[in-house]
């Protein structure tokens, strides 16, 4: 059966959520999500990984934020890690999201990690999200990421 109209919404309308201007708590305003090219490999500390760009309708929206990646260390010994930090603009929020990633693991093995974070940034202004990797031995091992993806939603407050 074709769907002409939902919620006051046109056939056609491209990434409609809400159809009304006063949004209840709890109500998904927009999702903005970008993926990062696979295969980063960096022996350096401090590797920015991905920035999302992301701009509230309302100061009193939280915004609610979905990573995952995948990581692999390839080199060093079992005592070596990543973690990932996680910035809204110059601001670090989380310093050690999935800390000690690949900890233990033999070279090579990829570590799965997913991780979300509520954010008040109190702003209508745009904003960057960014995620940093980070690591316990800087300079000496190599480490490679695969499929980083952040998904942001902006949620009535």
């Amino acid at each position: 059966m074709p769907v002409s109209t939902i919620n006051g919404a046109s056939a056609g309308s491209s990434g409609t959520i809400l159809t009304t201007t006063s949004p209840k708590a709890g109500n998904v305003i927009q999702v903005v999500s970008q993926q990062a090219p696979a295969n980063y490999t960096s022996t350096s500390s401090a590797l920015t990984l991905l920035t999302q760009s992301f701009t509230p309708t309302s100061a009193s929206s939280k915004v609610l934020a979905f990573m995952s990646y995948v990581v692999e260390r390839n080199g060093g010994n079992s005592g070596n890690y990543i973690f990932v930090l996680f910035k809204r603009n110059s601001t670090t929020l989380e310093t050690q999201w999935g800390n000690a990633s690949g900890y233990q693991e033999t070279s090579g093995a990829r570590a799965v990690a997913t991780h979300t974070y509520l954010d008040s940034p109190a702003t209508t202004s745009a904003i960057s999200y960014t995620i940093v990797g980070d690591f316990s031995a800087s300079g000496s091992v190599p480490f490679q990421f695969y499929t980083f993806q952040l998904t942001l939603m902006e949620i009535a407050a």
